[in-house]
């Protein structure tokens, strides 16, 4: 057992030694990209009073469907409707210090995700104005998908980037060959801001013609980086 541990420390060494003999070139590979946004999200809250708890949750539910019946009706497809943050309080209203409750409040939020915007977006929005819902948030953002593929690509472009370099630095030394020795890599974590729009419309123009909205989603820019460290014979 003795021997073993003597032995080791004196392989260790070595091992260090030797690897500091190889003569390296350390290089960055860096990548960016564009891409815009492929999908949005829709934000609607939706509320109903009522003096009693039954009336004012049916009345919500039935404005819920109605907006949901108003979406299918419009014909557009590549979308998700989502309900969530239901909830249900009283209202109490507060006057020169003083409260009373008025009943109850009935609200949930509901979200639409639309997965094709060039051909259903502005179908969808003209929908949601025309069921009665006057205002709502509207998200541009990258898909899962989209983020994963592209991550993909910048990897890809970054080490294409740091072999290119690798080879011209060798080239201008008179090296003939080398090889991949070691590989450094931390994603970067690239941050996709969603890009907010808030529609609203006046009730005096729901019955007025008014012409599509037009949507501009912005283009995000995403970098990588990695770092090769390449090996070669003096």
């Amino acid at each position: 057992m003795k021997k073993l541990i003597l032995i080791l420390p004196v392989y260790l060494l070595y091992l260090s030694v030797f690897s500091q003999q190889i003569p390296t070139i350390e290089v960055e590979g860096l990548s960016e990209i564009s891409i815009m946004p492929d999908e949005a999200i829709l934000f609607i809250h939706l509320t109903e009073k009522a003096l009693k708890v039954s009336d004012a949750t049916n009345a919500l539910n039935k404005k819920t469907k109605g907006l949901e019946d108003a979406i299918k009706k419009s014909g557009a497809k590549g979308y998700d409707f989502f309900v969530d943050n239901y909830n249900v309080y009283v209202n109490r209203i507060y006057t020169k210090g003083t409260s009373r409750d008025s009943g109850y409040v009935a609200s949930q939020n509901v979200r639409i995700r639309v997965t094709d915007i060039q051909k259903e977006l502005v179908k969808i929005t003209e929908a949601v104005h025309q069921s009665g819902n006057l205002g709502f948030n509207l998200s541009m953002q990258v898909s899962d998908k989209l983020k994963k593929e592209s991550q993909k690509k910048l990897l890809e472009m970054a080490i294409e980037d740091a072999k290119q370099k690798s080879e011209t630095i060798a080239k201008t030394l008179g090296v003939e060959k080398v090889k991949v020795f070691k590989v450094q890599y931390t994603p970067q974590g690239n941050v996709f801001y969603p890009i907010m729009r808030e529609a609203k419309m006046a009730m005096s123009d729901m019955g007025q013609v008014r012409e599509d909205p037009v949507f501009r989603p912005e283009e995000q820019k995403l970098t990588d980086k990695v770092i090769l460290i390449f090996s070669f014979e003096n």
